[in-house]
């Protein structure tokens, strides 16, 4: 695959911005809750796909400091233009139509992957109202797949606290990587990879937060490989 240059995301690499990110949030998180930090061992050098659950706008604050530097996320299009940027903005980004195949932002994702650089993705594509894990999208596991890049699930709980209590306790927990079976991927296959990338996600949360995947037996074979 050869992207146009009009593929690529306006602010990559941004790795400086990034670096200054890091520390800024650091701060700012500390200042607003107490923080429990597990697994930063884990993340390999990229390319790479960072997974996360997503309970609150404080997430990409608390996640920021402990992803590579230079990582470069994916947001919803609705929040450009609107005060929660400069939060989405700690790192370069592809905006995204959310619920749509928004083929030029996965065009985008498979050129800053095969140029060896970190990706971050949110696979239930909006924040969660329940307080538990949503119904995942196919968009992570499609991105694995073609790029044949590891993937890191990351999980963070208590950020949808902040600001409601003081300081409250937040955990942040970084899994073992994994990889999908290469290959182009579709329909059937996107739905299982789907499903192994969100019980991943709930493997490392406590049971109140696996949401629609609660008792899902995958949950237990995922814990296996990434705990």
């Amino acid at each position: 695959m050869s992207p146009a240059a009009t593929e690529r995301p306006s602010d990559w690499p941004a790795t400086e911005q990034s670096r200054l990110a890091r520390p800024l949030m650091r701060v700012v998180m500390r200042l607003l809750a107490r923080f429990d930090v597990q697994g930063a061992e884990n993340m390999p050098a990229p390319p790479l796909i960072v997974t996360a659950n997503h309970l609150s706008y404080f997430d990409v604050a608390a996640m920021t400091p402990f992803l590579p530097v230079g990582v470069i996320g994916m947001a919803a299009e609705k929040y450009r233009g609107t005060w929660l940027e400069p939060l989405f903005r700690a790192n370069a980004l592809i905006w995204v139509r959310q619920f749509s195949a928004d083929r030029d932002a996965l065009k985008k994702a498979l050129m800053v992957l095969e140029h060896g650089a970190p990706l971050a993705i949110a696979p239930e594509g909006t924040r969660s109202k329940t307080g538990g894990l949503i119904q995942g999208r196919e968009g992570a596991a499609f991105l694995a797949t073609r790029a044949n890049v590891p993937i890191v699930p990351a999980v963070v709980w208590g950020t949808e606290k902040i600001l409601k209590r003081p300081r409250p306790q937040v955990h942040l927990r970084i899994g073992k990587p994994y990889r999908l079976p290469e290959g182009r991927a579709k329909g059937p296959e996107l739905a299982e990879y789907t499903e192994r990338i969100m019980c991943a996600l709930a493997a490392l949360l406590p049971e109140q937060y696996h949401g629609v995947y609660r008792g899902n037996p995958l949950i237990e074979e995922m814990a296996r490989i990434v705990r």
